[in-house]
C-alpha cells in the first residue's frame, strides 16, 4: 500500500515558494532582530506588521500551538520589560538588557522555525537551483534541513530508552544524566552529519549537470504579497534613510 502524504499535511492552509520564506525570513531579520531603520514611527509600523505575518504564517501551516506558545511568550516579556522599567541598578539593566534580547530574536525565530518546519529539503534544493545558488552553499543547506529533524528524533529516543532505565532528574541514577544523555546525542550528531552528506552526494546533489526534482515549487497569491510586503519594508528604510519619512 502506497502512502501519500497531502501538501497541506506538511505546509497547512498557507502554501508558500521556498524562495519567498527565505526572502520573508531574512526580512524579519534584518528588522527586528538588527533593528535595522531606527526608531522611525513608520518603521515601528513595519515591524509590527511583520511580527504579526511571522505568528500568522506560523499558525496557519498547522503549528497553532507553537505559534500560541511563542505568542504567550513574547506577551510575558512585554509584561515583565514594563515591569522591569521601574526598576534601578544592576538588576534593572540586566533585565531589561535580557528581555529586549529575547523580544527581539523571537520574531526572527518564528519566521524561521516557519521556513524549517514547512520546506524540505527537496523543496529548498529546488528553489536554490532555480535561484542558481553556488552548490557549496546548497548542499550545506539540504544537509542542515535534513540535520535537525534527524537529531530530535535521536534525542527522543535517547530520552526514552533512558527514562526506561531510569535516568532521569527523579531517578536514582540523576547524576549520570550527563553521560547517558549528552554523549550518545554529541555522538548520534556527529554520525548524522556525516550520513546526510554522504546521502546528498550519493543522489547526486554535487554533480555538476542540473538535477531534476519532483517537488512542485512556483510563485501563488500569497507569495506576491509577502514579496510585496518585503519589498516595501526596504523602500521604507530608504525613504527613511534619506528623510523623505521619518
Amino acid at each position: 500500500m502506497t502512502v501519500t502524504i497531502s501538501p497541506i499535511a506538511q505546509h497547512g492552509m498557507l502554501r508558500c515558494d521556498p524562495r519567498t520564506k527565505l526572502a520573508f525570513t531574512l526580512t524579519v531579520g534584518c528588522f527586528c532582530l538588527t533593528s535595522a531603520g531606527g526608531d522611525a514611527p513608520v518603521m515601528q509600523w513595519a515591524r509590527g506588521v511583520l511580527i504579526c505575518c511571522a505568528f500568522l504564517l506560523l499558525a496557519g501551516s498547522g503549528r497553532l500551538k507553537q505559534a500560541l506558545a511563542m505568542g504567550l511568550f513574547s506577551v510575558a516579556c512585554v509584561g515583565l520589560a514594563h515591569v522591569t522599567a521601574h526598576w534601578h541598578g544592576t538588576a534593572a539593566w540586566f533585565s531589561t538588557m535580557s528581555l529586549t534580547m529575547w523580544m527581539q530574536m523571537l520574531p526572527s525565530g518564528v519566521a524561521a522555525y516557519w521556513l524549517m518546519a514547512t520546506t524540505t529539503a527537496s523543496e529548498l534544493t529546488s528553489a536554490l537551483q532555480r535561484m542558481h545558488i553556488p552548490q557549496a552553499v546548497t548542499i550545506p543547506l539540504a544537509v542542515m534541513f535534513r540535520f535537525f529533524p534527524t537529531a530530535a528524533e535521536e534525542q527522543r529516543a535517547i530520552n526514552d530508552a533512558m527514562r526506561m532505565r531510569g535516568v532521569h532528574i527523579r531517578g536514582r541514577k540523576a547524576n549520570r544524566m550527563l553521560e547517558y544523555r549528552v554523549v550518545p546525542l554529541v555522538a548520534n550528531m556527529v554520525r548524522i552529519g556525516d550520513e546526510l552528506t554522504q546521502a546528498a552526494l550519493t543522489r547526486g546533489l554535487g554533480a555538476r549537470s542540473e538535477r531534476t526534482s519532483i517537488a512542485r515549487i512556483g510563485f501563488h497569491g500569497l507569495d506576491i504579497v509577502l514579496l510585496t510586503a518585503c519589498g516595501a519594508c526596504y523602500a521604507l528604510w530608504a525613504l527613511t534613510a534619506f528623510g523623505v519619512l521619518s
